[in-house]
């Protein structure tokens, strides 16, 4: 599935690699042109892609994205019913750093919420001469691949995703944002185990430390 086809400088390459291609372009005039260039292997469709209707078969997702929908468009992705088991997107290097976190910069709200059940990397950097016409910020390719087994159960992926939200979206420091499910003293001994300040900001830690977090949580409470 390609996410905004354009002047399919990705659909025709797509087309003679894959079976089939549902191309999703919002442009009328460019879905004009680009049907008198393709072949019965493309399905064009024209509408906004986060109007559209996902595949129910298995699949992967393509996309040159718009820079001010990256968010939306990958949200769309990796909580559909059926999502892609990869999705190869060109955006903005500050973004896709956000969705990746570390070694790029700290864990974010994204790079937590992707991390279970994706395995996320910036696999390719692009100049701007490649485009047309060239834009006014770096490009990066974003590799999303959904693991085939996530590393949270169901009942730990629920307690995790509380704990991430309240952490980034509150002010508080992580002995606070924590002290519903864990006391001061269960706390200090998982800072000193886990390798983090007690009282630090959340942001601070990283995926992994979050995994000891949440694990040490659901097996005392089960």
């Amino acid at each position: 599935m390609e996410i905004g086809a354009g002047r399919g400088a990705l659909t025709l390459p797509l087309a003679r690699r894959a079976h089939r291609v549902i191309a999703v372009e919002i442009d009328e005039a460019l879905v004009a042109d680009l049907r008198d260039r393709i072949d019965e292997r493309v399905e064009l469709v024209c509408g906004d892609f986060l109007q559209t209707q996902l595949p129910a078969a298995p699949y992967k997702a393509f996309g040159n994205v718009p820079f001010s929908r990256t968010t939306d468009i990958v949200s769309k992705l990796v909580r559909a019913p059926n999502p892609p088991s990869d999705a190869w997107l060109i955006i903005q290097r500050e973004a896709a750093q956000r969705f990746c976190g570390p070694p790029y910069v700290r864990e974010s709200l994204w790079s937590l919420r992707l991390k279970p059940a994706w395995h996320v990397e910036i696999v390719d950097r692009l100049r701007r001469v490649d485009f047309d016409p060239p834009p006014s910020v770096e490009s990066v390719l974003l590799w999303l691949h959904r693991r085939d087994r996530p590393l949270l159960d169901e009942a730990e992926a629920h307690l995790y995703e509380q704990l991430i939200e309240r952490a980034y979206t509150t002010n508080l420091s992580l002995s606070k944002a924590t002290g519903r499910w864990l006391s001061k003293v269960q706390l200090r001994r998982l800072a000193n185990d886990l390798r983090f300040g007690y009282d630090c900001a959340p942001p601070v830690l990283c995926f992994e430390q979050w995994l000891g977090l949440v694990r040490f949580i659901h097996r005392m409470r089960g």
